[in-house]
């Protein structure tokens, strides 16, 4: 999961060869972006991949009523936006065991907010509301790639030799705006970006699900700003609490270097980030008025 929305007509425009129309069904038309012999991505956030047209990864976000007539729906992770696909009639589908809890309403807001309860102006993010049942299958031809930290069982695909890494990381644009990645453990999260660095040296490309998708050159490119923001991140966080800060008070101080809207839920989610760096970096924690405080 992303916390912000991206623009997808802007998605591909650094490769306009690579442009195609393709129709979904008989009212509708929709731009695709072929990325290999066997793969297209739709565009949208999550961008939606497609392998051989019968393989589908995290269809979701702008593309959730969209009737691919999959053979199989796989998902990277159990976050609302990506987890359109585990509705439809797929004679496959999959969800990594660690995030199983997503299967419901209640476990998709415990793995979002860190909470649930009555419905509430908070939850922005409740983009599926109905229990989901699944067989759990994975096709022969999928290889996972186990890439936790943004969640538990946070999982790549690789197809045809491209790498779907799902929200291991971020469009530059998206980490400029928002500062935070959402990541439940931000240091596993760090060491699975250094698997995508290691498998891109033999794989022919990768695909994000919040961001544009380039050409391999690129893409690396913007794996590398991700890890320098995870290092810059850990310094603000570090400086944010000098004089000693809650979590909430760190993300507020941190996010005002960027230039998203600060609002209750994404203070919220970011403090879930905020709170695994201030676990390792903190010298002392400490219980006041004000609630837990961290000092530097």
């Amino acid at each position: 999961m992303s916390i912000v929305q991206t623009t997808p007509q802007n998605l591909f425009m650094t490769i306009p060869s690579l442009f195609k129309t393709r129709v979904i069904n008989s009212d509708l038309q929709t731009t695709t972006m072929k990325i290999s012999k066997d793969i297209e991505v739709l565009p949208g956030s999550p961008n939606t991949l497609i392998y051989e047209g019968r393989i589908v990864v995290d269809q979701g976000g702008k593309n959730s009523s969209l009737n691919l007539e999959a053979e199989a729906q796989l998902a990277t992770h159990g976050h609302m936006d990506h987890i359109a696909g585990l509705l439809t009639k797929a004679g496959k589908k999959y969800l990594p065991r660690e995030d199983m809890w997503a299967l419901s309403l209640l476990g998709r807001r415990a793995m979002t907010y860190g909470f649930s309860s009555a419905q509430s102006a908070l939850f922005t993010y409740d983009l599926v509301k109905e229990q989901i049942s699944l067989n759990n299958s994975l096709p022969s031809e999928v290889q996972e790639v186990r890439l936790p930290g943004h969640t538990p069982g946070h999982t790549g695909y690789i197809l045809g030799n491209v790498l779907y890494a799902g929200d291991a990381f971020f469009g530059t644009r998206v980490l400029e705006g928002f500062i935070f990645p959402f990541y439940v453990d931000f240091w596993s999260a760090m060491d699975s970006l250094k698997v995508v660095k290691d498998l891109l040296r033999s794989l022919d490309n990768v695909a994000i699900s919040h961001g544009p998708i380039y050409e391999k050159r690129k893409m690396v490119e913007v794996l590398e700003f991700n890890i320098k923001h995870g290092e810059k991140l850990v310094t603000w966080v570090k400086e944010a609490i000098s004089q000693g800060a809650t979590a909430e008070e760190v993300v507020v101080k941190v996010m005002s270097k960027g230039t998203g809207e600060i609002k209750p839920t994404n203070v919220i989610l970011n403090s879930i980030t905020a709170k695994s760096i201030l676990s390792q970096v903190a010298r002392d924690i400490r219980v006041e008025s004000r609630g837990v405080v961290y000092w530097g």
